[in-house]
């Protein structure tokens, strides 16, 4: 079968491509998926470029596509589904995009102590994978006053996902204009003196959100642990199959969606990663990597 991976760390031309990579067998409770399609992420070329241990290793956190084996109860050959690796049943080849980063908004949201109608939200890169997610479910799911940052160039897209406000971040310091509006909780995948910033605005009671854990400052994070009003959190998605299931909704229905930057077939897999890397683009960059008809 066709797989990327990789047998050392390093750029993206450790990047091995093979149509002949064993095919795993399974156990009871698991599913054999045919994927029709993935996605590039950070954690991606973070464990390409030094995180990985065990080789060799195949990269990818996002799996969309048909079950072609199951010894589960849940599932059955042919069911549509995607799923982040460690179901919900998809119009297929964009869902290659949503797991992980949708999963990692759901949850930095749910653990913000949001309170429907009435909170308070910033979102810092909002046109990024993570960020999209978040000010559509932020709006779509608690009912929140959104605001985020973008560049120049993303000011309506940003809107049109529902932001209530923008803020151009190559024109604007958002420190100043919100520094009597507060937030109740901030979402940040940028870190540095962003990071730095987002304090000014956060509230009494709020929440700041590290996504990615941008901040090299080991004395400043055992600070935010100390915090007995404000709290400090990382974020760190795990797989859950219900949060994707209220996630499929939402997209289901319309009210959430999934932005492509750029699609991949999968043999320019390293074509993909370098671009990921260097990238100020929208939504999600996704890799092709088999047809399917839409039903």
């Amino acid at each position: 079968m066709q797989a990327v991976f990789i047998q050392k760390t390093g750029g993206p031309d450790v990047l091995e491509f093979t149509k002949d990579f064993e095919k795993p067998d399974i156990t009871i409770g698991q599913v054999l998926v045919r994927q029709v399609s993935t996605s590039v992420n950070p954690i991606d070329f973070k464990v390409r470029a030094g995180m990985a241990k065990i080789f060799p290793k195949v990269l990818g956190g996002d799996v969309s596509g048909v079950i072609t084996e199951s010894k589960s109860s849940k599932w059955k050959e042919g069911d549509r589904v995607c799923a982040m690796t460690s179901g919900i049943r998809p119009d297929i080849a964009e869902y290659g995009g949503v797991p992980l980063t949708a999963l990692t908004a759901y949850q930095a949201l749910d653990g913000g102590d949001l309170q429907p109608g009435k909170s308070r939200v910033l979102v810092h890169a909002g046109a990024g994978g993570v960020g999209h997610f978040a000010v559509q479910l932020a709006k779509a799911h608690w009912k929140a006053f959104v605001v985020t940052t973008g560049s120049t160039k993303n000011q309506e897209f940003l809107k049109e996902l529902g932001a209530d406000e923008v803020v151009d971040y190559q024109k604007e310091n958002f420190a100043e204009i919100y520094k009597d509006k507060p937030f109740d909780l901030i979402l940040d995948s940028v870190g540095g003196i962003v990071e730095d910033r987002s304090y000014t605005v956060l509230a009494k009671n709020g929440i700041y959100m590290d996504i990615y854990s941008n901040n090299t400052d080991q004395k400043k994070i055992d600070a935010g642990k100390t915090w007995t009003i404000q709290k400090y959190k990382m974020q760190f998605v795990k797989p859950s199959g219900e949060q994707l299931q209220i996630i499929a909704g939402y997209l289901e229905q319309g009210t959430v969606k999934c932005v492509l930057d750029k699609i991949f077939p999968l043999y320019q897999i390293r074509e993909a990663h370098e671009y990921a890397e260097n990238k100020q683009g929208r939504g999600k960059i996704l890799v092709q990597i088999s047809k399917e008809s839409r039903k």
